[in-house]
């Protein structure tokens, strides 16, 4: 008879469409000892996906003790600074979660993780991804780090309820104008445009980055961040004053919800469109229990071939206790098997091209097609700019101050400051 635990791991197994038999929970080799896996994935969809990871591992290493280190606060804020903690104290995680660019060059600069570039290649991985995502996690000519999906930031999700007793209609993009026309046919029948839950500015920093990218165009947007253009521009106190008319027309309470908040509000129709990543797209299906196309839509602002790149990765830490494991671990995300019930889970697109994406929905399908033939942003809010961790704070603080003051002068002036200009 299987034990409490491996009965549990069986009915993960079953939920994400994996299968383990008695036997292989029994007898399959593997490594052992216990491994922590330190990560931000504690919401519905966020905790789903990351359980197809840690059951696939399970089932290949049955008598290994899987420590869910998970800890809560949207982005990860909360959890970077409880890494930073155990990493300055010498209390390093196996594997843990981090974002391609600054976010991981800040741990490669601090010696904290492992060199993968042999295991790449001795595991076939360079073959089956993009260069673009292998790109994004090397570093010095070496590979840090592996993805477990990519998400598209720039997506503008709706209620169609909502909008058709609005009577509005969205295509595969919009304008600003368009957007703004829209909002007031829904506040003109007694439904609040825009869902936004922002308790913790990166949300907030996530609608500016999407009406920027949405109005100025992924090359103006990337020169802005990396430096090699003035914040101090036309076009960037426009989407900067579109942000402040967005708040305007958002639910009153955004400050004391979390994103999560939001898009539940999103589903329920009390608010109409939210602007998010596609892990809101998991949290829809898995958490809302929403129907793609039937209870929900989405759109682009500007380019429909624009995708504002937001992806996960894990390292292996240098002085991990058990290197093994977090090898484990890492092969059990390149599994294409959990590389699609992951990205069913949670949204995303696989980062593997050797799999197929039909049993995914058709958002993904679609989005997934704009990832391999369009134009990719990383994007600044989430981390993935290679720019100096400076960069991205001074945004965060600057749209904190400009949610009170909407002194776009200022927010504009203090970006030139950080990024040199």
């Amino acid at each position: 008879m299987l034990g409490k635990k491996k009965l549990v791991v069986a009915a993960i197994l079953s939920v994400v469409g994996l299968s383990l038999s008695q036997t292989q929970i029994a007898d399959a080799a593997g490594v052992t000892g216990k491994i922590e896996v330190f990560s931000w994935w504690t919401s519905g969809s966020e905790n789903a996906a990351l359980q197809t990871i840690l059951a696939s591992l399970h089932k290949s290493n049955p008598s290994l003790n899987i420590i869910n280190e998970a800890v809560a606060g949207g982005a990860g804020t909360n959890a970077k600074q409880v890494l930073a903690t155990r990493l300055a104290a010498g209390n390093t995680p196996d594997t843990w979660q981090t974002h391609p660019g600054g976010d991981l060059q800040g741990y490669i600069n601090q010696h904290a993780t492992t060199d993968l570039t042999s295991f790449y290649a001795a595991n076939g991985w360079t073959k089956v991804m993009p260069k673009a995502l292998i790109a994004s996690v090397t570093s010095g000519g070496k590979i840090w780090s592996v993805l477990t999906g990519v998400h598209r930031g720039n997506v503008w999700w709706t209620n169609k309820a909502d909008l058709a007793k609005a009577g509005v209609t969205f295509g595969a993009s919009t304008t600003w104008p368009q957007m703004l026309a829209a909002a007031k046919k829904l506040q003109a029948v007694g439904i609040t445009p825009f869902c936004l839950g922002d308790n913790g500015i990166w949300a907030a920093q996530h609608v500016v980055e999407n009406i920027l990218v949405g109005e100025l165009g992924a090359t103006e947007y990337n020169n802005l961040a990396q430096g090699k253009a003035s914040w101090n521009d036309p076009k960037v106190t426009q989407a900067l004053n579109d942000f402040a008319t967005f708040l305007t027309m958002t639910n009153k309470d955004h400050q004391a919800l979390q994103w999560t908040d939001a898009v539940a509000d999103l589903a329920s129709g009390s608010c109409a469109i939210n602007t998010m990543g596609d892990w809101a797209y998991g949290e829809l299906l898995v958490k809302q229990k929403k129907v793609d196309g039937v209870d929900f839509g989405y759109t682009v602002l500007g380019d429909p071939n624009t995708f504002v790149t937001v992806s996960d990765s894990f390292v292996i830490g240098s002085h991990s206790q058990n290197p093994a494991a977090a090898k484990a671990f890492l092969r059990a995300i390149m599994s294409p098997a959990v590389q699609i019930a992951f990205s069913k889970a949670k949204g995303s697109s696989p980062v593997r091209t050797d799999v197929s994406t039909k049993t995914l929905g058709k958002y993904q399908q679609m989005t997934a097609k704009v990832l391999a033939h369009g134009v990719s942003v990383a994007s600044l809010t989430q981390g993935q700019q290679l720019v100096p961790p400076a960069v991205g704070q001074a945004y965060a603080d600057a749209t904190t101050i400009f949610e009170g003051n909407q002194d776009a002068t200022a927010f504009e002036k203090s970006m030139d400051t950080a990024t040199g200009k």
